[in-house]
C-alpha cells in the first residue's frame, strides 16, 4: 500500500483535505445497481427483513449473471451503494436493562466465589460449563432492515406466530464444546412428530424450565458431556431462576459431584457467558433460518406461478394461508452501524 501511495503523491497532493479516497460518488456496474435496488425494494416492500450481508450475497450473483468479473462485493461497495441509493440500516427501538446500584461489588464477589471454587476442587476447563434458556418464537423478524431514507414505520411480512414461544436451553464448556440443546415446547404432552437426533424435548404450559425439566436436562445432557461418566468434579454457572436452586434440582447436581455457581441478579448481562457471547449469533442464525423460509420459493408456487407443468403441486395454489401469513409494523430509528453484515458465523 505504501507503494501505491508514492505512484500516487502527486495526485493525493491535490485531494482536498476531506478526502480519503479517489471514489467519485459514481456507480461503477450502474446496471448490477439498479438490479440490486430493485431486489432491496422488493423485499423490503415484501416485509422481508434484509441485512448487508444479504445485500451484497446478491449483488454477487447478479454480477455473475451479468458477467462482470472485477466485482468483488466487499462491505464498502454496500456502504457506498446504500449512500448513492439513499438507503439505510434501520435498528428496532430497545430499552436498555438497569444495572443494579451495587452491581461493582456483587461481581467482584461473584468473581471471588469461582476462584475460591476452582482451586479448592481444581476443575478440569472441559468440566466448567454454562446453561442458559434461550426464550424464541416461531416468527423471528428481524429488528434491522434495509430501507428507504426517512421511513419511520416498516412492515415486516409474518407468518402469524410471533406470540407463539418456546425454550431452547444452550449449554457449553469452557474448553469450547457444545452441548445438545434441550427444547421447551408450549403444551401438556410430548409432540409425536419425529425429534432430530441430538435434540431433547420437554413440555411446559407456560414454557418454563421446572424441575422436571432440570432433571431431564441434568441426566440427558449435562451427565453426558465428555469426561461426566468419570465423575470428575464439576462447576455449572447458572442465573437464579427458582427451578435450577430448588432442593430436587441441588441433589440431582450432588449425585453428579457438581458446584453449582449462582450469577447474582441484574448481572446476567456481565456474568453469563452464554449471554455474553453464544445467544445473540444463535438468535440471529435462528432468524436468518425464518427469513429463508419466508422466502422460499414454495410462496411462488401457492400463487400458481412456478408450479410444476404437470399437475402435481396443483394443490398448493388452494392451501389456506390466510392464518399463515400476516404483516407486523414497527418503529424504526436511524443506525449509523452502516457496516453491519448481518448474521454471525456460528457452529449453531
Amino acid at each position: 500500500m505504501w507503494q501505491e501511495w508514492q505512484k500516487m503523491e502527486e495526485k493525493l497532493k491535490t485531494l482536498s483535505k476531506t478526502k480519503c479516497n479517489f471514489c467519485s460518488g459514481i456507480a461503477k456496474w450502474p446496471k448490477l445497481e439498479e438490479q440490486v435496488k430493485e431486489f432491496v425494494l422488493n423485499h423490503t416492500k415484501a416485509g422481508i427483513a434484509l441485512s448487508t450481508k444479504m445485500i451484497i450475497i446478491q449483488a454477487v450473483k447478479i454480477s455473475k449473471e451479468l458477467q462482470i468479473h472485477d466485482f468483488k462485493g466487499t462491505a464498502s461497495w454496500c456502504q457506498r451503494f446504500m449512500k448513492r441509493h439513499e438507503l439505510r440500516m434501520r435498528i428496532r427501538n430497545r430499552i436498555a436493562q438497569r444495572m443494579p446500584d451495587d452491581y461493582e461489588e456483587k461481581i467482584i464477589n461473584f468473581h471471588n466465589f469461582i476462584i475460591k471454587q476452582r482451586k479448592r476442587q481444581n476443575f478440569e476447563i472441559g468440566q466448567i460449563g454454562n446453561m442458559d434458556e434461550v426464550p424464541l418464537t416461531f416468527d423471528v423478524p428481524s429488528n434491522k432492515t434495509v430501507e428507504a431514507r426517512g421511513a419511520k414505520t416498516v412492515t415486516i411480512k409474518t407468518s402469524g406466530h410471533e406470540k407463539n414461544h418456546y425454550t431452547v436451553v444452550l449449554a457449553v464448556t469452557a474448553d469450547g464444546n457444545k452441548l445438545p440443546p434441550l427444547v421447551i415446547f408450549k403444551r401438556k404432552t410430548l409432540p409425536k412428530e419425529k425429534i432430530p437426533s441430538g435434540i431433547q424435548v420437554h413440555v411446559h404450559p407456560k414454557v418454563w424450565m421446572d424441575e422436571q425439566g432440570m432433571k431431564l436436562w441434568i441426566r440427558n445432557v449435562w451427565e453426558k458431556r465428555p469426561g461426566a461418566l468419570l465423575k470428575k468434579p464439576s462447576l455449572l454457572v447458572l442465573d437464579s431462576f427458582r427451578s435450577h436452586l430448588t432442593e430436587p434440582t441441588k441433589r440431582e447436581f450432588q449425585m453428579c459431584k457438581t458446584e453449582i455457581a449462582v450469577i447474582p441478579g441484574g448481572l446476567i448481562s456481565q456474568l453469563q457467558p452464554l449471554d455474553v457471547c453464544i445467544n445473540k449469533p444463535f438468535k440471529a442464525l435462528m432468524r436468518e433460518e425464518w427469513n429463508k423460509y419466508m422466502c422460499d420459493k414454495t410462496n411462488m408456487k401457492k400463487c400458481g406461478i412456478s408450479n410444476a407443468l404437470d399437475g402435481e403441486e396443483d394443490e398448493l395454489i388452494y392451501e389456506d394461508s390466510s392464518n399463515e401469513s400476516s404483516s407486523v409494523h414497527f418503529n424504526f430509528e436511524d443506525s449509523e452501524d452502516e457496516e453491519f453484515l448481518g448474521f454471525p458465523d456460528s457452529d449453531f
